[in-house]
């Protein structure tokens, strides 16, 4: 690949993957629940605290902001001092009190347009694990939230005492009749406990979000490796059976194959869903010691003996054809490396903006033999 042509593929990736992340829809999430509850605990522990530090709190009205920060795709709007008897939830006038209430008058103001863009599209209401009670006003806020049709997980916070907050779950389960999540969270580390049920929370509004919308909350949330990995292998997996049938033929006089076209979007849609604040260095770095990898395989001089097992009688694949069975087993090998170097990138282990194209090809080298049949 000539030097032209090689800046033009490194320019093109760089801008695929700005434009895989622009085109993330928004999420609009409402965090409601009373005072002292741990919503902004909450908040930092999921998305990081960059988006509470670094996002523009506008106020929507006196008693809700809205978090949001330049391209990313979740928007938060978090009730501020939220208090029952501030926002007019009287339980004997409840319906007349709703015309004061400011939440009550976002979601409709919302559901009033045209678009379902700025619809909240998922609630979580935060109510004290911790020696707390369920309000019968809260009750009513709830059963009116469902009443809109609205996704709503109840989010027990501070569960310092899980026999406690199980009671309190099981006290919400009778008062409520509804089918909807409960989920007991400690969201933030104490000297006797763990962080725990960060990721139940993530998986349960993943699967109550649209399907247009789960890879945008998908990509935004930090707390869960987990998530992002089962929606990392989907791509890895869509990518395999598209390239089946294709073939692996090195292109003459070049290190890259024809197939690494497909396999670039595939790593263009890893990154998003890892959400790796990406520049042209680290595209270049990524893409360069592709090349090496490819190159290596082509040569015999890495991977050959794993590669031969795959196609009898194939020692290097200098100059051959590969079939599209074996070509499918190429994309799978790198895809889940590539994910496996994801997760060692968002745990602090590999800093792509100092690593030389050379190490990361040494590196995805030695992570492909552990996705290639043995």
């Amino acid at each position: 690949m000539d030097q032209a042509n090689y800046k033009k593929y490194v320019e093109e990736t760089f801008n695929n993957v700005k434009k895989e992340n622009k085109e993330l829809k928004k999420v609009n999430l409402l965090i409601a629940g009373k005072s002292g509850v741990g919503k902004s605990t909450l908040i930092n522990t999921v998305f990081g605290e960059d988006l509470v530090k670094t996002g523009v709190g506008k106020p929507v009205t006196e008693d809700i902001h809205l978090i949001e920060q330049k391209n990313f795709p979740v928007r938060i709007y978090d009730t501020v001092g939220f208090e029952i008897s501030k926002m007019g939830f009287d339980i004997k006038s409840v319906v007349k009190s709703f015309k004061r209430n400011p939440i009550q008058q976002l979601i409709k103001k919302v559901q009033a347009t045209e678009t379902t863009d700025d619809d909240v599209h998922v609630v979580w209401y935060v109510i004290s694990g911790s020696g707390a009670r369920i309000e019968e006003a809260e009750i009513s806020f709830i059963k009116w939230l469902v009443d809109q049709k609205l996704p709503v997980i109840i989010v027990l916070t501070k569960c310092f005492d899980i026999k406690e907050a199980t009671l309190l779950k099981n006290e919400i389960e009778k008062l409520i009749d509804s089918s909807f999540d409960i989920i007991l969270v400690l969201a933030k580390q104490t000297e006797h406990q763990g962080i725990f049920g960060i990721e139940e929370l993530i998986d349960a509004t993943v699967e109550l979000l649209p399907e247009g919308l789960q890879a945008s909350f998908i990509h935004s949330q930090e707390a869960s490796i987990k998530v992002k990995h089962n929606e990392a292998v989907k791509v890895v997996t869509a990518t395999m059976a598209a390239n089946f049938g294709t073939g692996f033929a090195p292109v003459p006089g070049a290190d890259a194959p024809i197939m690494m076209t497909s396999q670039t979007a595939m790593m263009t849609k890893i990154t998003s869903i890892y959400g790796i604040e990406v520049d042209k260095q680290k595209i270049e770095t990524a893409l360069t010691s592709m090349l090496g990898v490819y190159a290596a395989m082509i040569s015999g001089k890495s991977l050959a003996g794993n590669i031969a097992k795959l196609v009898p009688g194939v020692g290097t694949l200098g100059g051959g054809l590969i079939s599209g069975g074996v070509g499918m087993v190429i994309t799978g090998a790198l895809g889940y490396a590539y994910i496996e170097l994801m997760e060692l990138v968002i745990k602090g282990q590999v800093d792509l903006s100092t690593m030389t194209p050379d190490a990361l090809t040494d590196l995805l080298l030695k992570l492909l033999p552990n996705y290639l049949p043995k």
